[in-house]
């Protein structure tokens, strides 16, 4: 006892550490999306497809944005459809320090910099959304477009009949 008493001084200290060492637990959060629906009253089974096990290859991972992403982004919309365009730059710059390798965030932006007038620098960011984007055919098609327009806006014909076709060819010829 008379060792517990001596030792008293550093018991509180060695146990606040030890506590600092241990992890944290952090309880799971609930999902952002609803449970799947499931029809009530149907009877007739499901119909089974099967795709041979060679040709199954992983679904790629969803790629969700943050949910402070999602919110920046539509503040952003709202505040370039009101005029407000250094708003909706700083709106978008903030998502993008948040998530830096959303092509679709960097394409916002680029859209935002030809509205201000800045057309190198919104061929500039839509080249980054492309080197963000691989096997994203759609919105490697829309950053084209806007390299196209942005190359207008230079007075660039060349350049931007080389991008309307490169858009083109990803679009499928449409």
């Amino acid at each position: 006892m008379s060792m517990m008493i001596r030792s008293g001084g550093l018991l509180l200290p060695v146990l606040l550490m030890l506590q600092a060492c241990t992890p944290a637990y952090y309880p799971p959060r609930e999902s952002r999306y609803p449970p799947p629906v499931e029809e009530q009253g149907t009877t007739a089974p499901l119909p089974q497809t099967t795709t041979p096990p060679a040709t199954q290859f992983p679904a790629p991972a969803p790629r969700h944005s943050p949910p402070a992403v999602v919110a920046l982004l539509d503040t952003a919309e709202q505040q370039a459809n009101a005029g407000d365009l250094e708003a909706a730059s700083a709106s978008l710059e903030r998502a993008i320090r948040i998530d830096p390798r959303n092509a679709v965030l960097w394409y916002h932006l680029a859209t935002v910099r030809l509205a201000q007038g800045d057309a190198q620098a919104a061929e500039q960011l839509a080249v980054k959304s492309n080197s963000l984007a691989p096997g994203n055919t759609v919105q490697q098609a829309r950053n084209w477009q806007l390299i196209a327009r942005a190359r207008h806006a230079q007075q660039d014909s060349s350049g931007a009949a080389a991008a309307e076709q490169r858009a083109r060819n990803l679009s499928g010829g449409r």
